[in-house]
């Protein structure tokens, strides 16, 4: 499989010094440069788009992101012996953004506000792309939620873990249940028809920011989706926010950072409120557990359930005192 998925390589007109295995990849270190070959499942209608979307963020807004690199005969997409197939994209030597750097956080949030000015296209280029739907993400979220509390409802004999979870189960799902109520109301209100059609990153996490030197590099746009560019400071923004505690002023200054590059607009603030107030991180502790052996569940799996109720409380704040004020 290997030198099959290498063999693709001979599609490209490069000068190959050396390859070596990357987490899910190979990184080609060649005469002009490095790049990344990896296995491609998705669409050859999505791919396209991509390239698209990537192509005009480097043009419009300067930001650097990687890009997929055409082969020999102009196709963004090889294919090997076994019919499996491949792209190969622009990378750089660095590392990932470090979450307990403020600075370089900082400079996360500006660049990912710079990238969303660039991240649009015609809605008459992409008929076929649904807007994505905060309801049905919500629906889909609480359907399993349901499964899950139902589940541990029914077990008789609970470990530790499962005796926990089921014992703050309820103060968890009842406000996904609210959230998905309310939501309700104003996702008409949120996504409109219009002639340009948004996207967002969809993976926006510290390991897609690629700092190396002076430069930033946005890496892993395979996950973009037609949803609101808040989505990308939501997830960005979570996760930096749970390990500082929800605080407060950080958190402002983090929303202030992004509007000096791209004035959120009132859809997206309304939005940002039910995407934070949504219990997600319970969803995915619980989540993981349903769809794991559940003899065993990791201590820390226990540690980051006692984690979220501590930092619940701190979390509303945040919403009430930063998020709902700001609409």
């Amino acid at each position: 499989m290997v030198e099959q998925a290498l063999s693709s390589l001979d599609k490209y007109d490069l000068e190959i010094k050396g390859v070596r295995k990357g987490r899910g990849f190979w990184i080609v270190n060649c005469k002009n440069g490095d790049y990344v070959l990896k296995e491609y499942r998705g669409s050859q209608e999505r791919v396209l788009l991509q390239k698209t979307l990537t192509t005009q963020i480097m043009e419009e807004t300067g930001v650097i992101v990687q890009e997929i690199v055409p082969n020999k005969e102009g196709e963004l997409i090889s294919i090997d012996g076994d019919e499996r197939k491949y792209m190969l994209q622009t990378y750089m030597e660095g590392r990932e953004c470090n979450l307990k750097e403020d600075g370089e956080c900082a400079l996360a949030v500006s660049t990912m506000a710079k990238m969303h000015k660039g991240m649009y296209v015609n809605r008459a280029e992409a008929p076929d792309v649904p807007p994505y739907s905060l309801k049905h993400e919500f629906e889909k979220r609480n359907t399993e939620l349901r499964r899950i509390r139902r589940y541990l409802k029914e077990k008789r004999q609970k470990n530790d873990f499962e005796r926990f979870l089921h014992k703050h189960f309820n103060y968890f799902f009842e406000k996904a249940l609210e959230v998905e109520e309310e939501w309700r109301a104003y996702e008409a209100f949120c996504v409109k028809q219009s002639d340009t059609l948004a996207f967002c990153h969809g993976d926006y996490q510290h390991h897609n920011v690629w700092l190396s030197y002076h430069d930033v590099m946005i890496l892993q746009f395979e996950k973009f989706s037609a949803d609101l560019p808040c989505r990308d400071l939501y997830l960005f923004m979570r996760k930096f926010l749970e390990k500082n505690n929800w605080n407060i002023e950080t958190g402002r200054e983090m929303l202030e950072l992004y509007e000096k590059e791209r004035e959120l607009t009132c859809a997206e603030r309304i939005s940002m409120i039910y995407r934070f107030a949504y219990p997600e991180k319970f969803w995915k502790i619980a989540n993981y557990y349903f769809n794991s052996k559940k003899s065993f569940m990791p201590e820390k799996n226990t540690e980051k359930l006692e984690r979220l109720l501590e930092q619940d409380n701190d979390r509303e704040k945040f919403i009430s005192e930063i998020l709902r004020k700001i609409v």
